[in-house]
């Protein structure tokens, strides 16, 4: 196991979709943009974190109470946390997230048919991004403009209006995907893949040969997609832990 790599597209990933606060707990990293996103609204642990133990809930608890949140805590498959100590008291499993890897072969890159894209969100983006996959606009418009070093936004239209979108950033030479959705009456038409596609060229053409994107464990439609593009390589695993409500 390669742990190098492994911190490495985590905080790469974090990177990708940064919280609007971020607090250090016990050495651990409590997030906080509010709404209902959990990656920016979570307890995340970094290299050399404690264990987690009643000391770090309890001040996990306190922190995300000032704003009237539920505690959530965001374990990784390679860290060896054990969250016993979290299902003690109550808390429940829930979002388990699969991180992926892929090289970027320069030979092999093919066009992204029909994909536009845009050094940084416009309206149009963010209309399609908002239709598609309604999630706290507000607030993901908002941390899309924390997002630090070169970024690239694609759009698959279909009859001038954009089905499919996603966008990707380069952190630490790695490309990272997000926010992947394509429109639920045009899927399985390969707009998904096209936008991805271009990304990859993008990262490409700037000299980066490595990618990584999460994707929900249990979704299989999007994991065949991405295999077919490459990413054969499962990093690491991780899960939300949430705290009970009264």
């Amino acid at each position: 196991m390669d742990l190098d790599l492994l911190w490495r597209a985590e905080m790469a990933c974090r990177a990708g979709w940064p919280a609007e606060q971020e607090s250090d707990i016990c050495g651990w990293i409590a997030r906080r943009s509010g709404g209902s996103i959990r990656r920016v609204n979570s307890l995340s642990q970094r290299p050399g974190s404690q264990a987690i133990d009643d000391r770090l809930i309890d001040q996990a608890e306190a922190y995300y109470a000032r704003f009237e949140q539920p505690a959530m805590v965001r374990v990784l498959s390679f860290t060896g946390a054990s969250a016993t100590a979290l299902s003690r008291r109550g808390y429940r499993q829930e979002g388990a997230t699969t991180t992926l890897f892929a090289e970027i072969d320069k030979t092999r890159c093919a066009p992204g048919q029909g994909a536009i894209v845009w050094p940084d969100p416009n309206e149009d983006w963010l209309a399609a991004r908002n239709r598609i996959a309604v999630s706290d606009p507000t607030i993901f418009r908002s941390m899309l403009e924390l997002i630090e070093g070169p970024k690239l936004f694609s759009g698959v239209k279909v009859d001038g209006t954009i089905q499919s979108v996603a966008y990707g950033v380069i952190v630490d030479g790695l490309l990272v995907i997000e926010a992947v959705a394509t429109d639920e009456a045009h899927r399985g038409r390969g707009l998904a893949r096209n936008a991805v596609q271009s990304l990859l060229n993008w990262a490409a053409s700037q000299g980066v040969n490595a990618v990584v994107l999460q994707v929900v464990t249990d979704n299989e439609p999007a994991r065949a997609l991405y295999r077919s593009l490459g990413f054969t390589r499962e990093l690491f695993d991780y899960f939300y832990m949430r705290q009970p409500q009264p």
